[in-house]
């Protein structure tokens, strides 16, 4: 599976790990970023392929929560 090409200039929503504050960057950002680091609590999360797709198959079925699946060893305070 791959990352949808027509999500790359679209503004996609996510929520930080630690805080649930909601996160909206680009499909191009989320596509090139390795680590996320959360404005609000710090949390440093490692963004993996696996959770980019995530986060992309979230917008592209409305119906999936628009966070990061919820995975051990995955963030950091």
């Amino acid at each position: 599976m791959t990352l949808a090409r027509e999500l790359f200039e679209t503004d996609l929503t996510f929520h930080c790990p630690g805080c649930e504050t909601a996160v909206v960057r680009k499909g191009s950002w989320i596509k090139s970023a390795k680590v996320f680091i959360c404005d609000a609590c710090n949390t440093q999360t490692r963004l993996t392929y696996g959770l980019k797709l995530a986060i992309f198959d979230a917008h592209l079925h409305r119906d999936a929560p628009p966070g990061l699946p919820a995975t051990r060893g995955q963030s950091r305070r």
